[in-house]
């Protein structure tokens, strides 16, 4: 009797095991779909860090109770290994250092910051990063205007559209190229800069936003804080409607911007912005199939740049092309005047 409990506790288990294991390569599976195809389902990539973890933790169930079944996890996480490093890279790499032939660019969701705190941080970012590129995201209608001084006095040539703002050192060889993707609120655009000779494509953009008010951010962190049956169906329902609908409109905008990139093929290009999205999702793994990520390629560990009301994740992301290599992405957890930390990358031109 004992003997069978046994075998029935094991195959109990390894089934669980299992079944997470194939939660774990759904999730990264449904990055290969729009999300405006399955909506809802779409959102199992949220999940992929937990359903890592536990996969994770049934390493070391294995290993105490019967350790030959050991692989079983193991091989779940294996085969989804490079999703593992593009959500959580290990480099152990410095900030990195700056020379002549260093671009560094900086994106940034700024949060509609007030004028004190652009005055009391963002210039100090941007006088210690000396930044030759910074994208801006959620930025007030008249930041320009306002500023006029202090950009005229750093010799940054700016573009906006909407709240998206490229500020540039380089000279900047056309206006705002506009990206039209279906949105509620939110903005792309394009523009081409001078940089040492060749015409650089930059795009910025703010996908679409989630649209979670303070009040339903505060009923989440209630819930997890102090569960109850009904805050938890009602908190629920309300988390799948938005961030389903969410991220339909992201799966078709990041398809407008590959589109706009296909039509601009072998061209120096920095795609950057709040995207909404973790590495794990369709956005992020569409354009890393045309680009690289600064992140993943010299940043480490997590890098969360959104942490406010229990909602910690990385969702604003660099991509570049094959002309450079990253030597340096972080980001700047210093810097608090907006509910995002900024991106900093610096890219060296490979020598050819």
């Amino acid at each position: 009797m004992k003997e069978l409990f046994k075998r029935f506790s094991v195959s109990l288990f390894l089934g669980a095991n299992i079944f997470t294991i194939l939660l774990l390569w759904l999730s990264v599976g449904m990055t290969f779909i729009s999300p405006d195809v399955f909506p809802r389902l779409s959102l199992l990539t949220l999940a992929f860090p937990i359903f890592l973890l536990v996969d994770l933790l049934f390493v070391i169930f294995w290993l105490l109770f019967k350790a030959r079944l050991v692989w079983v996890p193991l091989a779940g996480a294996l085969l989804v290994g490079g999703y593992v490093l593009d959500y959580c890279p290990i480099h152990f790499s410095s900030n990195g250092e700056t020379n002549d032939s260093t671009l560094t660019i900086i994106s940034y969701n700024v949060g509609y910051m007030k004028e004190e705190q652009f005055d009391s941080q963002f210039i100090q970012l941007v006088n210690t990063t000396d930044a030759d590129i910074i994208c801006l995201q959620e930025l007030g209608k008249y930041f320009l205007k306002r500023h006029k001084d202090w950009l005229d006095s750093t010799a940054y040539k700016t573009l906006q559209a909407g709240n998206v703002v490229i500020l540039s050192r380089y000279p900047l060889l056309s206006d705002t190229i506009h990206i039209n993707f279906p949105t509620r609120s939110n903005h792309c655009f394009a523009c081409w800069i001078d940089y040492e000779g060749d015409s650089l494509l930059v795009v910025n953009g703010h996908l679409e936003s989630n649209h979670l008010s303070s009040q339903e951010k505060d009923e989440y962190t209630n819930t997890i804080i102090d569960p109850n049956r009904e805050a938890i169906k009602s908190s629920s329902k309300m988390l799948l409607d938005k961030l389903s609908e969410a991220a339909a409109y992201r799966g078709a905008q990041t398809d407008s911007i590959c589109a706009f990139l296909e039509r601009n093929p072998g061209r120096p290009t920095i795609v950057c912005g709040d995207f909404n999205d973790t590495p794990i999702s369709y956005a992020y793994q569409r354009l890393d199939r045309h680009l690289s990520s600064a992140y993943r390629e010299a940043g480490n560990g997590l890098g969360f740049t959104y942490t406010r009301r229990s909602f910690p994740v990385r969702i604003d992301h660099l991509f570049f092309s094959d002309m450079w290599t990253c030597t340096s992405c972080y980001t700047d957890r210093a810097i608090s005047a907006s509910d995002h930390y900024p991106l900093v990358a610096r890219l060296s031109k490979k020598v050819r």
